[in-house]
């Protein structure tokens, strides 16, 4: 399939298109956002922001640029690729196809997703979009030049994008909010979670804290709007085989805030750690009488 940016994208402030002026994209009230050196935007008002330097870290971003970019977590890209292609076998259509990453983070999954998508037979062209909160993230993921994809410094509250335009968003490790994906996603359209179950990461967790509660696995559970149509669990081992990728796993992990002094010091005589991977891949579907 021909892969290729997004161009839908609205202003924040009034839900106008924004039109493409080479340097900057405008609305026709005048509100003007220029792009960066590296491509994106920031459509994320001040008044949306919860603090000064919303989302992850500078550093986080990093670390997690580093961890993900050795393959430590290709199986859940992998799965991510198999149930995209599923989606957009669901809608037979011989339309262009719309895909948001909602809380992208420095793209590693769109670039997985970038490559299962160019590879798959079909003629019609997908479009992609990532967005974050952390200006840090969007600015990474905007570097990498293989991923056509629109990117923007925006909320999944308020995505801008155009009511409708959106087929499939994908949430991983993230923070999915319901009405702001009804906003801009037509009826019908899909949602692909991937959260934590219970034995993500459990060697880690049992190395940094005195005592690792085993949660319960995410509920099925949709939201108004949406329904439930498949849960699937992927579990897979990962070798970490170096202090720096431990170190890389920690710091991009909220495990990096919550470590004790004596678990940092714990993990930092480890040289090497088998970890697990444990999470749940849950599509929802847009009520096909939304409106």
């Amino acid at each position: 399939m021909p892969v290729a940016p997004f161009s839908a994208l609205v202003c924040p402030f009034d839900g106008l298109p924004l039109s493409d002026r080479g340097a900057s994209l405008a609305c026709t009230r005048g509100h003007t956002f220029d792009r960066a050196r590296e491509g994106y935007v920031n459509l994320l008002p001040v008044q949306d922001k919860a603090s000064r330097d919303p989302g992850d870290s500078k550093e986080m971003v990093a670390a997690r640029r580093r961890f993900l970019d050795t393959g430590a977590y290709v199986s859940i890209a992998d799965a991510l690729g198999d149930a995209v292609l599923t989606a957009r076998e669901r809608r037979p259509d011989p339309v262009p196809f719309t895909i948001l990453d909602a809380g992208c983070g420095e793209g590693y999954y769109l670039a997985h997703l970038t490559q299962r998508l160019a590879a798959a037979a079909r003629p019609e062209p997908v479009h992609l979009a990532g967005i974050d909160i952390s200006k840090w993230a969007v600015r990474a993921a905007a570097k990498r030049t293989d991923v056509p994809a629109a990117w923007a410094v925006a909320s999944n509250r308020r995505p801008p994008f155009a009511p409708g335009s959106v087929d499939l968003i994908i949430c991983l490790f993230g923070f999915p909010v319901w009405e702001g994906f009804a906003a801009v996603q037509r009826p019908g359209g899909e949602v692909l979670l991937i959260d934590p179950g219970p034995d993500h990461l459990q060697e880690l967790r049992a190395l940094i804290y005195p005592e690792v509660k085993r949660g319960a696995r995410p509920p099925l559970l949709a939201p108004p709007g949406y329904r439930a149509i498949a849960a699937q669990t992927v579990t897979a081992k990962t070798s970490l085989a170096t202090p720096a990728a431990l170190a890389d796993l920690l710091a991009m992990t909220p495990h990096g805030h919550r470590a004790t002094p004596d678990g940092r010091a714990r993990l930092a005589a480890c040289s090497s750690l088998d970890v697990t991977l444990d999470v749940e891949l849950r599509t929802f579907v847009r009520d096909a009488t939304a409106t």
